[in-house]
């Protein structure tokens, strides 16, 4: 099956990009497509984009960090400016998350059973073919697997502290990429060999995870979407109504969550249904370091997320090959670890469809993307008219554009002197009067305003019109 899977996935890649006719289409794509390219040319970690003017107090970064920006800048640096390379990248993470998991000890059927149902889920077959970090993301995910499994195997003092060092030091590194990883700490309380050291790695959870948040108040821009917001009680130590309004957060969205028809979180929820009645029947210590694991995120995700299937699935996709090795090289039952291979792949069958529905989707916006090549050149001409030494920043709506928030990937980030440019902007009704479409809040400082349309302003000079588009400079910051 593993083969065939394979087979599938390299032939879908073919049907999509084969012929180079492969483009992002949805906002947060544009994030990662976007933030690559202005490394590859400035070598800056900085936001391409905003909303509101909101970015990360230091470094003035958006809200994922640093992590995704540099990985996926650095490797179009290398390999070029493809709009399908992506995909690409994507597909040797996958294949390198499979070939993983042979490095792991024990028979060669658990870990055929262990790739099989791996590779037929939805969150990992999915993702290849878009622009999402998500393969990048599970490829993490087995790695700190395979530490896990190692130390749940290990009783020497010594080896094991070795190999928590290394465990911490890849879950730090990656919250640079999803702070989510810092609930993978906890999973060291499951696989602790004593009490004593189940305490330490507990206060070693809870000490990072004061980090982390201090890390988010200061490296990441305040989020958008969600319900994250509320985390600024923390910040502002209004204890009590930050945790009434998590708890009806939590409750409100598992409710919307289990009524998603989702068969993919239905899977995901069985799965941990079957670890869960596993670990209450064997007291074995990896599986708990999974449920661990999997409960802190999936609370998390509800609590400060949103339950929307698609966005719950892409933030919970880590999840699966934890609990997968947990269950299939724990001593586990082999009908019960056949029967989650057999699961996985009837619930591909329904997934199927919406792979292909992924990859016609990008395929559509790229006809979009060629259709308007006139847009894309005539925006590309921006950086000619910037002189400025510094990184500049644009203000602009992008919803009064064609290509709607698309447009951002239309772009150019960086200057004649290949300084960085950072476009924002509000979430507006493309009618509305300039004043409301180009409002500034103050927290950055604006140097130019790109308009769909002629505007008059008593703060703005135009610079540079087109049939497409006015640039304009921001002549008194001030008002």
């Amino acid at each position: 099956m593993l083969l065939g899977q394979v087979v599938l996935l390299f032939s879908l890649t073919y049907r999509a990009i084969g012929d180079g006719q492969y483009f992002l289409a949805h906002d947060d794509e544009v994030i990662n497509y976007c933030s690559a390219i202005l490394f590859d040319e400035t070598g800056s970690v900085r936001a391409e984009g905003s909303i509101n003017e909101d970015v990360s107090r230091v470094g003035q970064m958006n809200w994922y960090g640093p992590g995704y920006t540099i990985f996926y800048g650095s490797l179009r640096a290398i390999f070029g400016d493809a709009p399908y390379l992506f995909v690409w990248i994507n597909l040797v993470l996958a294949m390198l998350t499979l070939g993983l998991v042979y490095f792991q000890n024990g028979n060669s059927e658990n870990k055929l059973r262990m790739t099989n149902a791996l590779a037929f889920t939805w969150q990992f077959s999915a993702y290849i073919f878009t622009y999402f970090p998500e393969t990048l993301n599970l490829l993490v995910a087995m790695v700190l697997v395979l530490l896990l499994l190692r130390l749940n195997e290990t009783n020497d003092l010594k080896s094991r502290s070795k190999i928590i060092l290394i465990y911490f030091t890849v879950v730090l590194i990656f919250i640079l990429c999803r702070v989510t990883f810092v609930f993978w700490l906890v999973a060291l309380v499951g696989v602790s060999g004593s009490r004593k050291e189940a305490i330490r790695m507990f206060f070693l959870f809870a000490i990072t995870l004061v980090v982390v948040l201090l890390y988010m108040k200061y490296f990441t821009a305040p989020p958008y979407a969600g319900e994250m917001q509320k985390i600024d009680k923390l910040y502002q130590f209004s204890i009590l109504e930050f945790i009434l309004k998590t708890g009806w957060a939590l409750m409100r969205n598992t409710y919307y969550l289990l009524v998603s028809g989702s068969v993919e979180v239905y899977g995901l929820l069985l799965l941990m249904a079957v670890v869960a009645l596993r670990w209450w029947k064997t007291k074995e210590r990896i599986l708990l370091a999974a449920l661990l694991v999997s409960v802190t995120v999936i609370a998390a995700l509800l609590a400060f997320y949103s339950p929307g299937p698609s966005y719950f699935l892409k933030q919970s996709d880590t999840l699966l090959p934890l609990l997968l090795a947990a269950l299939m090289f724990s001593p586990s039952p082999s009908p019960v670890k056949s029967g989650v291979v057999l699961a996985a792949l009837l619930i591909f069958m329904f997934s199927i469809q919406g792979i292909w529905g992924l990859i016609q989707e990008r395929r559509v916006s790229f006809e979009r993307f060629t259709s308007n090549a006139a847009l894309h050149a005539s925006l590309q001409e921006l950086p000619a008219y910037m002189d400025e030494a510094y990184p500049v920043t644009v203000l602009w709506c992008y919803n009064e554009f064609p290509f709607g928030n698309i447009t951002e990937a239309l772009l150019p980030f960086s200057t004649k002197s290949q300084k960085p440019i950072l476009y924002t902007s509000s979430v507006v009704d493309p009618s509305s009067k300039p004043e409301v479409k180009f409002q500034r809040y103050g927290k950055l400082q604006i140097d130019y305003l790109l308009s769909r349309e002629p505007v008059t302003m008593s703060w703005i000079q135009e610079v540079h019109a087109t049939e497409f588009y006015h640039l304009y400079k921001i002549i008194d910051n001030k008002k």
